[in-house]
């Protein structure tokens, strides 16, 4: 009976080994949730990237990676419900993971606030420096009506993300409920600032302008509040890993502007890829996919073919042209001109440059009144076409055509007078010209707005010494040297300005500087023999 025993307990304990040593994917008793149109997905990468991310769980169901990286698969397409319980699951298998209760909150503000503040409170006790977390959390909490506690966490956001678009716009929602007209107009103004095309702030300054009784200002902003509503982007980069999981062609295209906007244009031009073909008539695509081609430094006679395709469908193709408006089709068409002009620029092609910039230019006369699916603004047309003007004016002054140049800065100028940039460009070609007089106001323009620009302060004091300004001379030298303590030219300069003013001992002691900074320097030599002369 006793060794009937004994092999029972072997048997028992063998058992357990099997058990515990059988594949996690074997149970049956994962419940994988799926978005309920599943079966009417046609696209084969998507079913792929389902199949391979639910496989994944099947194997390592205890994982919170995978549980996340298939909540991640279905978010990035759209299905936000069967993404929840992914999320909920990876949150149990890593309780102190804040990404997974902050994509819970977020998921769940709208429909389950009160699931949201829980999550996205818990959230916040793991990573209390994340802004967006704590604006998901305030917008929960709005809809609750707790809105003292809403107002810390938008204060609390606005602190960690100055520039985010959304602080100001729900700070102002909540004064205004609160009858705080004036403070709203503070806190909805500043949300304008940082993102003009807001449709909801625009509702609201109107509700404000009436409070206020200024008729004309609430009829202005209904009537901007009918446009589609364009988003300020809000620094997310947790939001970053759920566009990556997205194999759908609107996904790689964001993918491919996101990576753009970082300057990463090599992944800019793989995600575009992806997009290529001859049925691709989303022209936004082969645009972008052409610029990043070009900045990629080393592919300038593919971007070259893209844009000269992008060009063909523009005039060619119906179905494109019935999709955007004749301005939104002048304006696409110029900006593949300057493109264009810019890789002939770079590729030594200088009478090609010019001719596909002067091109650009003529779509300046083809602007409408952009009608309404039209959503750019004068401000777009001035700054690309000042741009376009810039750039032909380098073109110009860089093979000596100096008249040229100046001629097309000066337009530039025109169309934005603010540009700093052309400006220092304006000047510099006057430079060249040895025209002094016009290159000072714009190097005055210069320095008023970067104050330590030492080329644009040297050069004024240059042109302070021809005019017998001795003195302002003199304090311009001395700035350029404040920032740059061994700018031996300033230094010489400077000693002629005191030699001129009958400062010797100055001056002497300006051109002893001069040769400790270059031993040898004739020009000091000869001054210092000179000075000494006449003393």
């Amino acid at each position: 009976m006793r060794n009937e025993f004994f092999h029972v307990l072997l048997l028992l304990g063998f058992f357990h080994l099997v058990l515990i040593s059988i594949p996690l994917f074997a149970r049956a008793d994962i419940d994988i949730p799926e978005p309920a149109d599943l079966g009417l997905v046609e696209e084969k990468l998507l079913l792929k990237a389902i199949e391979a991310a639910q496989g994944k769980v099947r194997r390592s169901p205890d994982d919170a990676e995978v549980w996340g990286q298939l909540g991640h698969v279905y978010l990035s397409h759209g299905w936000e419900v069967p993404a929840i319980p992914c999320y909920r699951q990876a949150s149990r298998f890593a309780p102190d993971e804040f990404k997974w209760f902050y994509f819970l909150g977020r998921l769940t503000k709208q429909r389950q606030p009160e699931d949201a503040v829980k999550h996205l409170s818990r959230a916040l006790t793991l990573d209390s420096e994340y802004a967006p977390a704590h604006l998901y959390l305030a917008s929960a909490l709005r809809i609750l009506g707790e809105f003292d506690e809403a107002q810390q966490h938008l204060e609390r956001a606005k602190q960690l993300q100055p520039n985010n678009p959304f602080s100001e716009l729900w700070l102002g929602e909540i004064a205004l409920a609160r009858q705080q007209v004036k403070l709203a107009r503070t806190h909805l103004e500043r949300a304008l600032r940082l993102n003009p095309g807001q449709s909801e702030a625009h509702v609201l300054m109107a509700q404000v302008a009436i409070a206020l009784g200024d008729k004309q200002l609430a009829k202005k902003h209904a009537q901007v509040a009918r446009n589609p509503s364009q988003y300020g982007e809000l620094i997310d980069p947790l939001w970053w890993d759920v566009l990556k999981a997205g194999v759908t062609a609107p996904l790689y295209a964001e993918r491919g502007r996101r990576y753009m906007s970082e300057g990463d244009y090599a992944r800019a031009v793989a995600e575009f890829e992806s997009l290529i073909s001859d049925a691709q008539k989303d022209i936004k695509v082969w645009f972008d996919y052409g610029v990043s081609l070009l900045y990629t430094g080393t592919r300038h006679h593919e971007a070259l073919e893209v844009l000269e395709h992008l060009l063909s469908l523009l005039d060619k193709d119906i179905e494109v042209q019935k999709e955007r408006s004749a301005d939104e089709i002048a304006y696409l068409k110029a900006q593949a001109y300057n493109y264009m002009g810019q890789i002939y620029y770079e590729t030594g092609q200088t009478a090609a440059a010019i001719r596909a910039c002067r091109v650009a230019l003529q779509f300046k006369e083809n602007k409408t009144d952009g009608g309404s699916h039209s959503q750019l603004t004068s401000s777009d047309y001035d700054t690309f076409f000042s741009n376009v003007h810039a750039n032909l004016a380098m073109v110009y002054e860089n093979t000596g055509q100096l008249g040229e140049a100046i001629r097309h800065y000066q337009d530039a100028l025109d169309h934005v007078p603010s540009q700093l940039s052309v400006h220092r460009d304006l000047a510099g070609a006057y430079w060249k010209k040895r025209n002094y007089t016009a290159a000072e106001p714009h190097y005055k323009q210069v320095i008023t707005h970067a104050a330590t620009d030492v080329q644009a302060i040297y050069r004024l004091g240059l042109i302070s010494l021809m005019k017998e300004d001795y003195l302002e001379a003199v304090s311009l030298f001395k700035k350029v040297i404040a920032i740059e303590a061994t700018h031996v030219r300033a230094y010489g300069a400077l000693g002629v300005a005191y030699q001129e003013l009958g400062n010797i001992p100055e001056a002497i002691g300006i051109f002893e500087r001069v040769l400790e900074l270059e031993p040898g320097n004739k020009v000091a030599l000869d001054k210092l023999r000179e000075l000494h002369e006449s003393k």
